[in-house]
């Protein structure tokens, strides 16, 4: 839901629980209004979510301030004890998030006239229930709020510069040209950004969806759910790997500048050609992946085995170079490089062959 919108929505739940308490002359009517402000949340299933432990909570407060109101009056005395028993009931039962709400109803309530305690706090309490209610009819009926497209262009932005990002890093270690620290900060805060952005919209979404169906499992809307999620956790991965091949592309360009920079063999240059097609391989998986996820016609994929050609050239290079920890070194560094672009490739090729209709 765009910002603008909420605001407008807010404005009507306002108005329509005002509208409601003065008509059927339910005094005062400013409660109601509040009750619908904090209870007008961003999707429509954190609404519901909400409403229903802001019901829990004031049942509870207002509960608590009847029966001190009866027992010992209305007084400050009174609006103090109530504030601390709603605070420990309402963290005995983990309704923790609209307790300022139940706490300020509570002493709405003692409020009421010391002569018609009974009939006023009753009077409020149904004027709290009204704004809830007003805030859940506006957001079910007017431009309910929609967030799987914004989404999945979030999705789209955040995999797009991730991928860069890894394509950058691998071609970063075939050169043997590593970024510089502060330019490799400023890619992290870009990126966390992102993340941070994706994953707040995805709660939206998740949220939107409601309480969960039985079985969920073959639910389409929680299948869509979990691929989100899990193209999420495939970018994060992504990521991740991302910043192990730069410290790889460190380590092997300190170990170049130790030997003199020794020249690259014709054996271990036609391994970091290999990885460079294994690359390849991973950006036209992710491609069609994100053709996927954007609702554009996606061809699914076969592997290849181009990695069957890495154990032979494995071979003739170790039967050149069999000793010294040099070589170890590479070796090792260069089977890292290449279990992280074949993850690459093979975790966009599962979630391609991922059955979900995203339309």
């Amino acid at each position: 839901m765009l910002a603008g919108a909420r605001i407008i929505k807010t404005g009507i739940a306002v108005t329509i629980s005002m509208y409601i308490c003065v008509h059927f002359d339910i005094q005062p009517a400013i409660f109601a209004a509040a009750a619908a402000v904090l209870n007008l949340q961003p999707s429509l299933g954190m609404s519901l979510s909400n409403a229903k432990e802001q019901v829990l909570i004031h049942i509870i407060s207002i509960s608590i301030a009847i029966t001190l109101g009866v027992i010992i009056g209305s007084n400050p005395i009174s609006m103090g004890l109530s504030t601390v028993l709603v605070i420990l009931t309402c963290s005995r039962f983990k309704l923790r998030a609209g307790m300022a709400g139940g706490i300020m109803a509570s002493i709405f309530i003692l409020g009421s006239p010391a002569t018609e305690f009974l009939s006023h706090a009753m009077t409020r309490s149904l004027a709290i229930f009204i704004g809830i209610g007003a805030a859940l009819l506006v957001n079910m009926i007017i431009v309910p709020p929609r967030y799987s497209r914004p989404l999945r262009d979030k999705l789209c932005e955040l995999n797009s510069v991730i991928t860069v990002a890894f394509c950058d890093a691998v071609h970063g270690y075939l050169d043997a040209d590593a970024l510089t620290p502060s330019d490799l900060e400023e890619k992290k805060l870009e990126v966390n950004s992102l993340f941070k952005e994706t994953q707040h919209l995805y709660e939206l979404y998740k949220y939107n969806l409601g309480p969960a169906r039985e079985k969920e499992e073959d639910s389409l809307q929680e299948r869509k759910n979990k691929f989100y999620n899990d193209y999420i956790s495939y970018n994060k991965g992504l990521w991740q790997r991302t910043r192990d091949i730069h410290f790889l592309t460190e380590e092997r360009i300190k170990r170049r500048k130790k030997t003199g920079k020794l020249p690259v063999s014709s054996e271990f240059q036609e391994i970091l050609t290999l990885l460079e097609n294994g690359l390849l391989l991973f950006t036209s998986y992710n491609d069609e992946l994100q053709n996927k996820l954007s609702g554009k016609k996606f061809e699914k994929v076969t592997e290849p085995h181009i990695w069957r050609r890495l154990d032979n050239i494995l071979n003739r290079w170790h039967d050149r170079f069999p000793m010294g920890s040099y070589y170890i070194h590479a070796l090792v560094e260069v089977s890292l490089v290449t279990y992280k672009i074949r993850w690459a490739a093979k975790e966009s090729a599962t979630l391609l062959d991922t059955e979900v209709d995203l339309g």
